[in-house]
């Protein structure tokens, strides 16, 4: 199912339809006995969670802009509920550069940003410079891969930010971590950090911020396993 940039694919759909079923017959024993089920699932609801990707992407935008000193615009904001297996089909093998910050509280999951690697030694050539450091070189050195986890951090906090604040709750972030590498075998590990089968059921935020600075940009993907899910759906 697709309205507008939200996208349910055909596995999760089915699950939700079997959910909101159990739910109207009140045979609340399948959620025990089916824990892939979607719970308090509605479609107003889609509405509010894309309301949340467009305004904590637009708030990301003013972050790297402020941080640059250059425009950055923001491309097509998408909300995903798919399977692992489903987002894992259309995943590449591309080589990529990944940061990713854990968040957990109500809610939990990880905000990644994916680069290439041109996109990303732009970036970060063009903070050191906002900082009068000139770095020229095209390989990843330590002040390269922190402000490029800071970028993460500023970015991924723009998003966490925003899910706290409409759900009224609290989270925590970690660190950034940085992670080069296959896309496909960096989003199957990220997968499999978090326990989640290849029928359970994810929510994502998929967005591009478009930078003069960093060439086409790069991509936030805000990825939820599927308890967090059903918490996210029954809060709204």
């Amino acid at each position: 199912m697709k309205c507008g940039n939200i996208y349910v694919s055909p596995k999760s759909w089915n699950t939700i339809m079997q959910g909101i079923i159990s739910e109207e017959i009140k045979e609340n024993l399948s959620f025990e006995k089916n824990s892939k089920l979607i719970k308090n699932f509605h479609t107003k609801k889609l509405g509010k969670i894309e309301e949340i990707g467009k305004s904590a992407a637009n708030k990301a935008a003013n972050f790297i802009s402020d941080m640059t000193g250059n425009p950055v615009n923001v491309g097509e904001v998408n909300v995903v509920i798919a399977t692992p297996l489903e987002i894992k089909q259309v995943v590449k093998e591309d080589y990529k550069i990944f940061t990713g910050i854990n968040f957990k509280g109500d809610v939990e999951g990880v905000g990644i940003l994916v680069f290439s690697k041109d996109s990303a030694l732009k970036l970060s050539k063009s903070m050191l410079a906002e900082m009068g450091i000139d770095d020229n070189e095209d390989s990843f050195n330590e002040m390269k891969i922190s402000v490029i986890n800071e970028t993460c951090n500023i970015i991924t906090s723009a998003f966490v930010d925003t899910l706290a604040s409409y759900i009224g709750a609290s989270l925590d972030m970690s660190p950034p971590s940085f992670i080069e590498g296959s896309e496909y075998t960096i989003i199957e590990k990220i997968f499999k950090n978090y326990g989640v089968d290849d029928l359970d059921i994810l929510l994502t935020f998929k967005s591009e911020l478009f930078s003069h600075g960093i060439g086409s940009g790069f991509e936030v993907l805000i990825v939820m396993p599927q308890n967090s899910v059903n918490s996210l759906f029954q809060k709204l």
